[in-house]
């Protein structure tokens, strides 16, 4: 045993001569002349080292490793020594593609002193021949070993991170680089070796081209670009960016987020580039045009959204981003004219908020007819009617899908509802309403039961419809003892206003339907923000939906924004102004030679934003919808639904009207029983 490894140690020293004898051959015949090979065994152990480091040096790897290996075999080596001796034959062996023989004096030096594998140089030459030698999983093994080690010490685990998250790069598991560096950041004993390790892997990305920078960009998540590495692999991505005109804004917003922002120990270097960035491109501007009514009827609602939209310019400056913001008159005669002759970087469009003025953005006579082909139209509506979404123009506003996709996942998906019905007005809301909660209930699981229209204006033909909808007999009138039957559905959906609601709803319990759940659209929300002493005996089922609720940690960030400007009390329209305010200043201005395909590419990576009202989400072809809140009404206007306690109430009473069934059967079991007979008409015994 003691002789094995000497004899190997010897015949690979003869392979490697026979290989230099070879080379030298090759060398002197075919190419210029090179510095002969000594003979190993003519040379003493100094004079050994001295021509196996100056190999070494020379970068002549072919003798450096005979050389080495060969001074292993002697007896006289010096102890100390022997840490270069095999770090230098390990390192030789490596370059010459020698990787088993690499493998082989890291362990025998690892096997004579334990301490080498807490040693930078051994964890690199280790490594190296791992790779060499393809051993994925001894090396996946020794990453973990490296990690929850406590003995080594930090600055041979930070060449170590540098080595895996190249490693993994180089064979494209970019998320597997991105994350191993960040583990081995998170166990730097302080902020300065933290900082040392952001330094070196900055240094390493400036040697990427363009395209590995691409790439390992891809690995960057919105949850993740703001912690090491991420945020430097985004940040120099955005660098990269920087030189194309049409991409300068939106490179800029990034840079100056993560320069500000980032989770680094070390921001400087990031400021330092942003800083000469901006020298040489200059800071861009947003144009922004706001079409809104801020005179007539609608001045209310547009002033609102004007308020909110003024406090996110506000803090959108203060952090250095400047917005153009231009206000457009709906109302005002000639606001078509005026848009359309906007400078050529007012790019993005915030409304308008009525169909009526939308429809002049593309009318044939209108001056405003070529906005949508040259601005980018974010309109405030529910619909963009006869245009494609996501193509001519894009939506910042809740859709009536939103609202009953919310309404059909509280009754199915929460409350177990499957059985909907519909009792709609005769007028043009009603009916596509209707048509949509028709449309929306199917793929959510949700079977339509019942449809029934009425008369909006005819308030005495209310109390019938409901009848004919629930089924409820002719005879009825007669005889209001004899309970009803249930109605075949749990859940019935009424979009109409709340005004005609609260007339509507008590007909329903008239007919004995308390059991129903009633869901409303959000004209109720909205209805419900300025309503007081509200009957809740008919709208403890009540549900409807909403944008805007002032509980949600963005309503409660907005509304302290508002107070510490002394602008007021926040709500939906003000939260509208200020989210789109905020969305256009992440998304920027747009180059002249856009089109839809690069501005929903623009929306996806600007749409994971803090919003104040219900969050937006757009999809790859730009069709938008809202996650939007669920209310139930109460004495003092709505609060968030609980499934919960309405679930309980849909028990309790369908059990009253359960009770109330069977004592009306008791009842008529014990009327239609002959009557006892009486003990004092019994006839005498004869």
């Amino acid at each position: 045993m003691h002789h094995s490894a000497p004899m190997k140690q010897s015949a690979y020293i003869a392979k490697i001569l026979a290989c230099l004898a070879l080379v030298a051959v090759f060398a002197w015949g075919c190419a210029p002349r090179t510095q002969p090979v000594k003979s190993a065994d003519l040379l003493s152990t100094p004079n050994l080292l001295v021509e196996a480091d100056a190999a070494w040096q020379a970068k002549r790897w072919e003798a450096a490793e005979l050389y080495y290996a060969a001074a292993l075999e002697r007896q006289d080596l010096v102890r100390s020594e022997m840490p270069t001796i095999y770090a230098r034959l390990a390192e030789s062996a490596s370059a010459n593609g020698h990787y088993h023989q690499a493998r082989i004096a890291l362990e025998q030096w690892a096997n004579e002193d334990a301490k080498a594998l807490e040693r930078a140089d051994w964890e690199r030459l280790y490594l190296d021949a791992m790779a060499g030698l393809a051993k994925t999983e001894r090396l996946r093994n020794h990453l973990q070993w490296v990690l929850d080690s406590t003995n080594v010490p930090w600055a041979t685990k930070q060449e170590v991170a540098l080595w895996y998250g190249e490693y993994f790069r180089t064979h494209e598991d970019y998320p597997g680089s991105l994350d191993v560096l960040a583990k081995f950041h998170a166990q730097a004993p302080d902020d300065r070796d933290r900082a040392l390790l952001e330094n070196d892997y900055q240094q390493r990305l400036l040697g990427l081209d363009d395209g590995a920078v691409d790439t390992l960009a891809k690995a960057v998540t919105p949850a993740d670009q703001w912690r090491f590495p991420y945020a430097l692999v985004a940040f120099e991505r955005g660098v990269r960016k920087a030189s194309d005109p049409e991409a300068w804004a939106a490179s800029w917003r990034t840079l100056r987020d993560l320069a500000a922002n980032s989770e680094l120990v070390d921001r400087v270097p990031l400021e330092t580039r942003l800083a000469e960035l901006e020298a040489r491109y200059g800071l861009p501007t947003i144009g922004l045009a706001l079409v809104l009514p801020v005179t007539g009827p609608y001045a209310k609602v547009g002033v609102k959204i004007l308020r909110g939209a003024g406090l996110a310019q506000w803090r959108l400056a203060q952090e250095g981003v400047n917005v153009d913001l231009r206000v457009i008159n709906s109302e005002a005669p000639g606001w078509e004219t005026r848009l359309a002759e906007l400078p050529g970087h007012f790019t993005v469009v915030g409304g308008p908020l009525r169909v009526d003025a939308f429809k002049r953005l593309y009318e044939p006579d209108s001056p405003a007819a070529g906005v949508l082909e040259h601005r980018a139209v974010f309109a405030f509506l529910s619909s963009l009617g006869d245009l494609s979404e996501g193509k001519d123009a894009w939506r910042f506003f809740t859709s009536r899908n939103d609202e009953v996709r919310s309404l059909v996942s509280l009754a199915v998906d929460k409350l177990g509802i499957t059985d909907l019905a519909v009792f709609y007005p005769e007028e043009k809301f009603g009916r596509t309403m209707a048509q949509t909660f028709y449309s929306e209930a199917a793929p959510l699981g949700g079977r339509i039961k019942g449809m029934q229209s009425y008369p909006p204006q005819d308030l005495k033909q209310w109390s019938k419809r409901v009848g004919r909808l629930l089924n409820v007999p002719a005879d009825f009138s007669d005889n209001k003892d004899v309970p009803l039957p249930l109605p075949d559905f749990g859940a019935v959906f009424i979009p109409d206003g709340w005004r005609q609601a609260q007339t509507l709803l008590p007909n329903f319990f008239f007919y004995e339907g308390e059991q129903l759940v009633f869901l409303g659209p959000g004209l109720w929300s909205r209805a419900l923000d300025d309503a007081k002493n509200v009957d809740e005996h008919y709208y403890r089922l009540a549900v409807c939906p909403g944008a805007w609720w002032d509980g949600s940690d963005g309503g409660k960030a907005l509304q302290s924004a508002l107070t510490e400007e002394g602008l007021g009390q926040a709500d939906f329209w003000v939260a509208l102004g200020y989210d789109f305010l905020r969305f256009a200043g992440k998304f920027g201005a747009l180059p002249a030679s856009w089109d839809s395909d690069l501005v929903n590419k623009r929306i996806r990576k600007v749409q994971d934003m803090d919003f104040s009202m219900a969050p937006m989400t757009w999809d790859d072809h730009g069709t938008a919808s809202q996650n939007l809140y669920l209310f139930t009404p109460v004495s003092n206007g709505k609060q968030i639904v609980d499934t919960e306690r309405i679930a309980a109430r849909i028990a309790k009473a369908q059990a009253r009207r359960e009770r109330r069934m069977e004592n009306y059967e008791k009842r008529i079991e014990a009327e239609s029983r002959p009557p006892s007979a009486n003990p004092d008409d019994t006839p005498p015994a004869p």
